[in-house]
C-alpha cells in the first residue's frame, strides 16, 4: 500500500509538471505568432560582440640618398571604452563613472557625461592615449562594462621636415592635409576588418561566427620622390633668410629639371604634425604650390627667349634702354631701378635686369602672342603636382589686358604665379625646352612590397625650341658672372639663375615697402641636375629686399650642399679667371648700377 502511494505521488507531480510545460508551449506559441521578429533579432544582438580590427594606414617614405627613411608610420596606442549597454540603469551608470575615474585621470562627471551622451550606444571610448600606468589601474578594476584596446595612431619621426608637403592625419584617422589627404582614398587608407563572436550575458566571447569574420587591409606605403637630406639644406636656408630679413615667410623647391621629380619643398615657418592641433592653418599651407604673387624680374628670361623663340628678336638685337626713365602715351612711366642704361643688346636686358628693355620686348611680341606664351608655360593652370590645394596663379583674360600689360607683363606684373609654377618655367628652359609634370611621388607598394603603381617623367608639351632654350641658357649663366645674379656664383660649379623682386599688392594697388624677393637658379650650367628656387615674401625692407639680397646667396648655399651630397663632379675649377674676365668686359655696366633685383 505503502508503495502504491509513492507511485501515485510521482505521477501527479509528473502531471503537474506536464500541464506546466504544455502552458509554457502554449504561451511560447502565442509570443511566436504575435512578433514580427524583433524579439528574436533583439537576443541575437544581445549575444553577439561584433569587434572591429583596425587596418593600418600605409606608410610614407623619404629618399635618404640611396635608401628611404620613414616620413609618416602608425604606431598602436591604447585607449579605454565603455558598454554603457550592460549598465542596466543610470544609478548604477554613475556608479561606474565613480569606479572608472581615478583609473584613466578624469573626474567621474567627465566619465558620467560621456555614458550618458551616448547612452544607447555600445561602445564609448572614454580616454586617449593611456599610459602604462592607467592601463594597469582599468585591468585590476576587472569591470565588465569597462576595457582597454588598442588603435592605429599616426606618428611622424622626423617632426616639422617636410611637414607642408607630407601633412597630417587626425586622431580619428582621417587625412587632413597634404599627401596625407591627396593619397588617401585611392592608396594610403586601410579597410578595417571585423571578428565576429557569439557571447554570454556577461559579454565573455564564448563561440566565434567565421562566416562574418573579415580580415583587416592595410593601406598602401607611398614613396617620394623628396630626399631627406636635400630637403634639410633647402629648409635650413629658407629658414636662415626668413630669420636674418625678418621676413613673414618663405619658400623653396628643389627639383631634377630633366625629370620634374621635386627633390624638396618646403614652407618656413612650418608645423609639426605629431602636434599639428597647435599650429594655425596657416602655417600647414603649402605655400609653395598655394599661394601666388607677382614675379617681378624673375619673369623676364621667360617672355625674352619667346621673343627669340618667336624669331621676334635675338639675343644680339640691340635695345635703347632710354637712360633710365621710359614715358609711353598708354602704358606710363617705366624705370631701372635708378640704373641708366642706354642701347644694350637682349643678353643684356636680361642680365642687368632693364625693366624698360624688356617693356620693349613686349612691345615687339605684342599682347596676344605675349598671353600665348603665357599660356603655353601653363600659367594660369595648376601645374598637376599629386599634393592638394594647387593654385593655377592669376591670368587675366586677354581681352582685360592693355598697354600697360604690354609693357609690364614681361618684367613679371600683372601676372602671379605660384613658386611651383616659376620653377618648372625655368626647368623648361634648362632641359631644352620641355614643360614637364613636376612629381613628388615615386611609386606606391603594397603590404607585401609589391609595387602596385610607379611614376613616369610625363611631358605636358615643348614651349621652346632646342636651339632658344640653349641660348636662354646661356644667357642665365651670364646673369650669374657678371649681372645680378652674382651672388649665385659658385667656386667648384658653373651656374646660372636669374633675381626677382616683386611688389605685394593689396586691395588692388601695391603696398609701400612690400616686396617678395627670389632667385632662381641652378647647375651645373652645362647639363643642369639640379634647379632650385627659394622666394621669401615681405622681408623689412630695412635690412634687404632685393632677390639678389635675400634669395640668391641662399640658393647658392643649397646648391653647393646638394651637388657635393649628390656626387655630381664639379665641372669648372677655374670658375674665379672666368668671373675676372666677364666683370672686367663688363665694367661700365656695373659701374652703371646693375646688380640689385
Amino acid at each position: 500500500m505503502t508503495q502504491r502511494n509513492g507511485t501515485r505521488r510521482y505521477d501527479v507531480m509528473f502531471a503537474l509538471l506536464a500541464v506546466v510545460l504544455l502552458g509554457l508551449l502554449w504561451r511560447l506559441a502565442r509570443l511566436l505568432e504575435a512578433d514580427d521578429g524583433t524579439a528574436g533579432r533583439m537576443a541575437w544582438r544581445q549575444h553577439r560582440l561584433v569587434l572591429k580590427l583596425p587596418g593600418r594606414p600605409g606608410n610614407i617614405f623619404a629618399r635618404a640618398r640611396h635608401r628611404y627613411v620613414l616620413l609618416a608610420g602608425s604606431k598602436q596606442v591604447p585607449f579605454c571604452y565603455a558598454d554603457p549597454g550592460i549598465v542596466e540603469d543610470d544609478g548604477r551608470l554613475e556608479a561606474l563613472a565613480a569606479k572608472v575615474a581615478p583609473a584613466i585621470g578624469l573626474t567621474p562627471g567627465e566619465v558620467l557625461g560621456l555614458l550618458l551622451a551616448r547612452r544607447d550606444e555600445r561602445f564609448v571610448i572614454l580616454k586617449h592615449d593611456l599610459s602604462e600606468q592607467e592601463i594597469q589601474a582599468v585591468e585590476a578594476l576587472r569591470l565588465r562594462a569597462v576595457g582597454v584596446d588598442y588603435e592605429w595612431r599616426r606618428d611622424y619621426p622626423n617632426g616639422a621636415l617636410a611637414a607642408t608637403v607630407v601633412g597630417y592625419r587626425r586622431r580619428d584617422g582621417q587625412a587632413g592635409a597634404g599627401l596625407e589627404q591627396a593619397w588617401d582614398r585611392k592608396h594610403l587608407a586601410a579597410a578595417d576588418g571585423q571578428r565576429v563572436v557569439l557571447a554570454d550575458a556577461s559579454r565573455r566571447a564564448i563561440w566565434p561566427v567565421p562566416r562574418e569574420c573579415t580580415p583587416p587591409r592595410d593601406g598602401r606605403h607611398v614613396f617620394l620622390s623628396i630626399d631627406t637630406g636635400i630637403q634639410s639644406f633647402l629648409e635650413e636656408a629658407v629658414g636662415a633668410s626668413v630669420e636674418k630679413f625678418r621676413a613673414q615667410w618663405g619658400v623653396g623647391i628643389v627639383v631634377d629639371p630633366r625629370s620634374g621629380q621635386i627633390l624638396a619643398m618646403c614652407s618656413v615657418p612650418s608645423f609639426n604634425p605629431n602636434e599639428y592641433t597647435r599650429y594655425p592653418q596657416d602655417l600647414v599651407t603649402n605655400k609653395a604650390l598655394c599661394v601666388p604673387y607677382e614675379p617681378g624680374s624673375a619673369l623676364k628670361p621667360i617672355f625674352a627667349a619667346a621673343a627669340v623663340d618667336a624669331g621676334v628678336m635675338t639675343y644680339d638685337t640691340r635695345i635703347f634702354c632710354e637712360n633710365g626713365l621710359y614715358v609711353t602715351s598708354r602704358g606710363g612711366q617705366i624705370t631701372d631701378h635708378g640704373a641708366s642704361y642706354g642701347t644694350m643688346p637682349l643678353t643684356d636686358v636680361v642680365v642687368y635686369s632693364s625693366n624698360i628693355g624688356m617693356a620693349k620686348v613686349g612691345e615687339a611680341l605684342g599682347n596676344p602672342a605675349m598671353y600665348a606664351v603665357a599660356q603655353r608655360f601653363g600659367f594660369g593652370h595648376p601645374t598637376g603636382v599629386e599634393l592638394p590645394g594647387e593654385s593655377g596663379g592669376i591670368l587675366r583674360d586677354l581681352a582685360k589686358w592693355d598697354g600697360y600689360s604690354t609693357r609690364r607683363v614681361p618684367f613679371g606684373q600683372e601676372i602671379s604665379l605660384t613658386s611651383l609654377q616659376l620653377t618648372m618655367a625655368f626647368a623648361a628652359i634648362s632641359n631644352g625646352g620641355w614643360l614637364l609634370r613636376p612629381r613628388v611621388v615615386d611609386c606606391v607598394r603594397d603590404a607585401h612590397g609589391r609595387m602596385v603603381w610607379g611614376s613616369q617623367k610625363q611631358v605636358v608639351r615643348r614651349v621652346l625650341s632646342e636651339a632658344a632654350a640653349q641660348q636662354s641658357l646661356a644667357v642665365l649663366r651670364e646673369v650669374v658672372l657678371r649681372g645680378t645674379g652674382k651672388a649665385c656664383r659658385m667656386e667648384q660649379w658653373s651656374s646660372f639663375g636669374k633675381t626677382g623682386t616683386g611688389q605685394i599688392a593689396q586691395h588692388g594697388k601695391y603696398v609701400d615697402g612690400a616686396f617678395v624677393g627670389s632667385f632662381v637658379g641652378g647647375a651645373p650650367a652645362g647639363r643642369p641636375e639640379v634647379l632650385c628656387l627659394i622666394s621669401i615674401y615681405w622681408p623689412d625692407e630695412s635690412l634687404g629686399h632685393y632677390g639678389s639680397t635675400v634669395a640668391a646667396p641662399y640658393v647658392r648655399q643649397v646648391l653647393e650642399r646638394t651637388l657635393a651630397y649628390l656626387n655630381v663632379p664639379p665641372d669648372q675649377p677655374a670658375e674665379r679667371s672666368s668671373v675676372a674676365a666677364g666683370q672686367a668686359v663688363s665694367g661700365r655696366l656695373l659701374a652703371q648700377g646693375a646688380g640689385q633685383d
